[in-house]
């Protein structure tokens, strides 16, 4: 290959957006083979914590795979942060944010002490990292797993380490409140002690996963 063709090769590749999907399937696969013998996967798909989930406290954040952030880390990615929030402020971005966001539930969406079920699984989704990164959420016949799986640096494919995150008994699991007037894809979740925690099921294919949950509410359904 000449050397304008192995520019272009990685030009090409350096701006070709991931292919969401199958990062995602190669993900939960990667997942799925972290939980113990046995243990049947019944469905799973990526999870993110609802937008206004709030960041745990110093006792009950992690850092993610067990690597504490380098100041060079932190440089980087608050660029990016920075970065992003002036495009946020643009005044025509933040007119079609705000036109996008109309009729938001702008409610609390979690309830529970960190130590009860939703805490530690709003903790579990909020890691101390800065290593680019997909959690999954594995539901089995005995439980619902949140299992974090590291992502090159491009974002573009799994690579690296995958750590168990948090589990939650399935009998434990309440209900599941489908939340599309916020947002397609957010749903809440109740727990037995009567904690609850909404997150954000990213792209399509999810709905057989929240069809496995013994009791599915609407949106319209007042909360349990």
């Amino acid at each position: 290959m000449s050397i304008g063709g192995a520019l272009w090769s990685g030009l090409k590749a350096w701006v070709t957006p991931p292919d969401r999907h199958a990062l995602v399937r190669e993900a939960k696969a990667r997942a799925a083979a972290l939980l113990p013998p046995g243990e049947t996967v019944v469905d799973g798909h990526t999870v993110e914590p609802g937008e206004r989930v709030p960041h745990p406290p110093k006792p009950y954040r992690v850092d993610a795979f067990g690597i504490r952030p380098t100041a060079g880390d932190r440089v980087l990615n608050g660029a990016e942060r920075v970065e992003l929030a002036l495009d946020r402020v643009n005044p025509f971005n933040a007119a079609l944010d705000a036109w996008d966001r109309r009729g938001e539930d702008r409610s609390a969406q979690w309830h529970g002490g960190w130590q009860s079920a939703a805490g530690r699984l709003a903790a579990a989704l909020r890691p101390r990292t800065e290593k680019k990164y997909l959690s999954v959420l594995l539901l089995t016949g005995v439980g619902l797993h949140v299992v974090r799986v590291q992502l090159s640096s491009d974002g573009k494919k799994v690579a690296g380490a995958v750590e168990h995150a948090c589990a939650v008994a399935r009998q434990d699991i309440t209900w599941l409140r489908d939340r599309k007037d916020v947002r397609h894809g957010t749903h809440e979740i109740g727990f037995a002690d009567g904690s609850w925690v909404t997150v954000f099921l990213p792209l399509g294919g999810w709905g057989t996963l929240v069809e496995q949950f013994p009791r599915r509410l609407r949106h319209t359904d007042p909360m349990p």
